[in-house]
This record gives structure tokens, C-alpha cells and sequence, in this order.
């Protein structure tokens, strides 16, 4: 019997065309199993992802949103000079009075963040300043976490002010925030004063005849006065412990600064304070209102 060499390949071509659509579609049946098994979790859960981000991105602008509502700026810091100088007003019965001025300018904003980046730290500063009350609107800078914060501070202002070439002078800084009961904006607001200018804000008497820009800077002398109270309190501790030969470590909560401040401001009208706005408050400060 002859068998011809041709026959096995023209057995075999036909062959090999039916297993080919078989193989296929065993391919096509594991990777469908794959991509229904696996495929479907990946989606979801890539669903359930975006579904979560989405509502804590939005429960986080609703609360920024009801932050700004309320005035609660604590997670910003904003740094503020304070300038006082005379100035000469006529009065509404023609009469030209002398009166001291107090003019609040801006030197910079930024996050609070950015500012204080250890979070521990950012986390006691913000906690200190929702501590505040319309009595006590200064930050407290006590202890090994209130002398960090002071240097944080610090280095802060000297960033944003230490580069001009104006005649430097001694300026006291320490840290506020005004409540709702005193301002409706609440930043945590850094305060720079020449020495010199805080025994204008010793005495109620003198204090309450300053003139200002904004009714709504009248809070600002109230925090003065604590800050130029405390400062001299705190002055005659510190020379006290020096002379007793004890240490001093922790014992400023504010800090003495050598600085190159621009004074010059415009000619802005001034007008006095509005006193009787902030009647509860001064009633609960035991100062009169003019």
C-alpha cells in the first residue's frame, strides 16, 4: 500500500481550522472571567473612591463656608504694624483739637500652616487662640510650646519686614485674636509696636481719645492695652529673676525685636471710636465708654 507524503498536511489543515476558533474562545472565555471577577471589583471600588473623595472635599468647603459666615479665620495669620503719630482735627464746632492717631497697616498673610510647619505646633497655636475672650484677646505664649511658637513668629516677621532700609527701632511682638464679640474677621493676627508707643495704651483716659481709620479697629486698642499691661508686668519679672540670679527660660511672651519698619503712611481720614458699639464689652473690661 503507497500512502502519499501530501496527505497528512491536507489532513491536518482542516483540522487545525477547527481547533483555532475552539482555542479562541477559551481565551476569550478565561479573560471575560477575569475581567468579570476582578475587573468589576477595581471599577467599584475605583467608584466607591471618587464617591468618598467627593464627599469629604465637599464637606470640607461647607465648613469653610461656615467658617467664613462666622469670621473664623484661625487658620490663616496675618502680621500688623502699628503706627501712632499726631495729628490735628478740627472739631465739629470749628475748633482745632491735637489727638493721637492709630494707623493699622498690613505687612503680609499666610497659611497657618506655612507659617507654623510643625503640626504639633500649628495644632497648640490654633487651640490657644480658640481660647481667647474679649477680656483676654493675646494668645498665650507660655511654657516650651509658647517660646516655639515665639521663634516660629519671629522668624515669620523678620522674613516679610526685615529688609528695609528705613531707621530701625525696638518693636515689642506678640500674637491676638479678637473674638466675635469684638471683630467679625478672626485671623490670628501678629502685632508689631514700638516700645516707645505702648505707654499710649497704659492708661484708659489716654486710650479711648485715639483716633482711628475704621470704627472696627477700636478692639485693636483694647488688645493694646493688655499687650502694653502684660509687657510691663512681665519686663519687671524678668529683670526681678536676673537679679535673683535665676533663670529666665520660658518666662517672655513677648518678644523684643530690632526692626526696619516703614512708618510712612497716607493722610487716611481719622474719626474717633465708636465706643458705645463695644458697651457690653467695656462694661464687662470695668471701663467707662466716652
Amino acid at each position: 500500500m503507497c500512502f502519499s507524503s501530501a496527505r497528512p498536511r491536507q489532513l491536518g489543515l482542516p483540522l487545525i481550522r477547527v481547533l483555532r476558533p475552539a482555542v479562541r474562545s477559551a481565551v476569550f472565555t478565561v479573560m471575560l472571567h477575569e475581567v468579570s471577577g476582578r475587573g468589576l471589583g477595581v471599577l467599584l471600588g475605583m467608584a466607591v473612591g471618587s464617591l468618598t473623595t467627593a464627599f469629604i472635599a465637599r464637606r470640607r468647603r461647607m465648613k469653610e463656608r461656615q467658617s467664613i459666615l462666622k469670621g473664623d479665620a484661625r487658620d490663616t495669620i496675618v502680621c500688623h504694624q502699628h503706627v501712632l503719630e499726631p495729628k490735628q482735627v478740627t472739631t465739629a464746632s470749628g475748633e482745632i483739637k491735637s489727638v493721637t492717631a492709630l494707623r493699622v497697616r498690613t505687612l503680609g498673610q499666610s497659611e497657618l500652616n506655612r507659617v507654623v510647619p510643625n503640626g504639633h505646633l500649628a495644632g497648640i497655636l490654633s487651640k490657644r487662640a480658640q481660647h481667647v475672650t474679649a477680656r483676654q484677646t493675646l494668645i498665650s505664649m507660655d511654657g516650651a510650646e509658647g517660646s516655639y511658637l515665639l521663634e516660629t513668629l519671629t522668624n515669620f516677621v523678620c522674613d516679610r519686614a526685615s529688609n528695609g532700609q528705613f531707621a530701625h527701632d525696638v518693636y515689642v511682638m506678640t500674637a491676638c485674636c479678637e473674638p466675635a464679640a469684638l471683630s467679625h474677621h478672626q485671623p490670628i493676627t501678629i502685632m508689631l509696636v514700638r516700645m516707645q508707643d505702648l505707654s499710649q495704651f497704659e492708661d484708659w483716659s489716654k486710650a479711648r481719645q485715639i483716633y482711628v481709620e475704621h470704627g472696627s479697629d477700636g478692639p485693636r486698642i483694647l488688645s493694646l492695652m493688655e499687650m502694653a499691661s502684660r509687657f510691663r508686668k512681665e519686663q519687671a519679672n524678668i529683670q526681678s529673676l536676673r537679679a535673683a540670679r535665676k533663670r529666665t527660660a520660658f518666662a517672655e511672651t513677648m518678644y523684643v525685636l530690632d526692626l526696619s519698619l516703614d512708618p510712612r503712611c497716607a493722610a487716611l481720614p481719622i474719626k474717633p471710636v465708636p465706643w458705645d458699639r463695644y458697651a457690653d464689652v467695656l462694661k464687662d473690661l470695668n471701663l467707662a465708654a466716652v
